[in-house]
């Protein structure tokens, strides 16, 4: 008896014995139709799917990304593809390569993939020469395959009934269900670490650490912002992995599940950089990071409208502490600039859905790539328009409340007075040597400039997949 979940993901399209045995004959006579048309030897590929559904959206997901697999391994050595067809039925998925080559090597190739890949446990690759003959494992000297659950002799315990079909059928699922989620939170977190790394490239950046110098930091320089990076993406990946882990939690409850991770993820910058280099940007792209593992995980959308608004719903109440804070009781920092002046920092962009990335950030940075912009020069922009229009706490740190209008009503009016496409290197040049002088470092745009960076590299990434 299927348990209710599992009948979710399967569905109820069974086959019978019957089905199956009919489904093999139709195989049959296609590959020999395939062989006798183009007289070339034929790879046919199906997925072992215990039990007595086949078709199922996790099975088809799984059969292309196979199909996706064979594709690269074959043009990876250089051996054409000259014919290839797709079948479909409630019996499963089968697909048909006609290839010119050498059967024996090309079994090998095939069996790489089902031996070095996570998902090749559920595929069944077969390679057939000229004549029809199938080639198998002991042909180029490979073992049999072996049990999804116990390790042993898979044909043996297929034979002899030896596990519960429901056994196989929850672990086929799991070995598939977990190959897309991890595969995912790579993706994720390697749009994160391009991100940061972007963001501390992008040259010239007024007061902040770029390629050219280190801006107002006498800690820190590119490489300290490289070395934070570099151990800070794993970190980045298992927050993808809690999105996907907690997925039927609510938005709120992620957030709290999620903090000791960062709270991780912390120590390991300041043991690696031994500076504070990205400890708003582990607040952020970590919230993001696992709202990408949420929408994921529950088939959402990861669109960037749907990534901002879960990101406000987990941070709904991150302000709270604020609700009681007066000038007389405000302690630390951040405190005092909401007690003083409403500043809310990194935790109200996060609590608004990033709403300066939304209208200051992503509008900026499409602009001007669709203009011909390169990235850098792209990002080194709207860093500039984020400066304008953003109060920056890491600027008032380093200075005043007076310092950070100050410079804001300038970079704003040069803006308007040129327009954010004609305002040149030299003059972005100009700004940065003036914020070396005055001391003073908007570190805080530079994590909304990352975080716009993150948005532009998902959503291509997602549209890659």
């Amino acid at each position: 008896m299927i348990n209710s979940k599992l009948s979710d993901i399967l569905g109820d399209e069974k086959v019978t014995l019957a089905d199956m045995l009919d489904a093999r004959e139709k195989r049959v006579s296609s590959q020999q139709k395939i062989l006798t048309e183009y007289k070339m030897l034929l790879i046919s590929f199906t997925l072992n799917i215990p039990g007595s559904v086949k078709k199922f959206p996790l099975a088809e997901k799984t059969f292309s990304e196979g199909k996706k697999l064979i594709v690269r391994q074959l043009k990876r050595h250089n051996i054409n593809i000259v014919h290839e067809r797709d079948n479909t039925s409630k019996t499963g998925y089968e697909s048909f390569f006609a290839v010119d080559g050498n059967p024996v090597y090309i079994k090998k190739l095939m069996a790489e993939i089902e031996d070095c890949c996570t998902l090749g446990r559920i595929f069944d690759i077969d390679v057939l020469n000229r004549n029809g003959e199938k080639i198998s494992r002991q042909d180029v000297n490979l073992g049999r395959r072996m049990c999804l659950l116990c390790g042993e002799d898979a044909h043996s315990c297929a034979r002899s009934k030896r596990h519960d079909a429901e056994a196989l059928i929850k672990k086929s699922i799991e070995i598939m269900t977990a190959y897309f989620n991890e595969r995912f939170a790579d993706i994720c977190a390697s749009c994160a670490n391009r991100a940061m790394l972007y963001e501390v490239c992008t040259t010239p950046k007024p007061g902040l650490v770029d390629r050219a110098n280190r801006g107002s930091h006498k800690d820190m320089d590119i490489y300290t912002f490289i070395d934070s990076t570099a151990v800070l993406t794993p970190y980045f990946r298992d927050l993808v992995l809690s999105g996907i882990k907690f997925c039927d939690d609510e938005p709120r409850q992620l957030f709290e599940k999620i903090r000791y991770t960062g709270m991780e993820a912390e120590d390991r910058m300041f043991k690696a950089a031994k500076a504070n280099t990205h400890k708003g940007l582990i607040f952020s792209l970590g919230i993001i990071c696992a709202a990408l593992g949420y929408l994921f995980a529950n088939n959402k959308s990861v669109d960037t409208g749907s990534i901002l608004e879960l990101s406000k719903q987990m941070t709904a109440k991150v302000l709270d502490d604020f609700s009681a804070i007066t000038k007389g009781n405000a302690n630390t920092y951040g405190e005092k600039l909401y007690a003083g002046y409403g500043i809310t920092g990194i935790r109200g962009e996060a609590a608004n859905g990033f709403i300066s990335v939304k209208e200051y950030g992503l509008p900026v940075l499409k602009k001007l790539l669709g203009r011909g912009f390169s990235l850098n020069d792209a990002g080194s922009l709207t860093l500039l328009n984020l400066i304008a229009n953003v109060k920056d706490t890491n600027i008032i740190s380093r200075s005043d409340i007076d310092t950070q209008n100050s410079v804001q009503k300038e970079i704003k009016r040069l803006i308007e007075l040129k327009g954010i496409e004609n305002i040149t290197i030299d003059e972005i040049n100009e700004t940065d040597n003036k914020f070396i002088q005055m001391n003073i470092s908007p570190g805080g745009c530079a994590d909304l400039l990352a975080i716009t960076y993150m948005f532009c590299f998902i959503q291509s990434a997602v549209e890659d997949e």
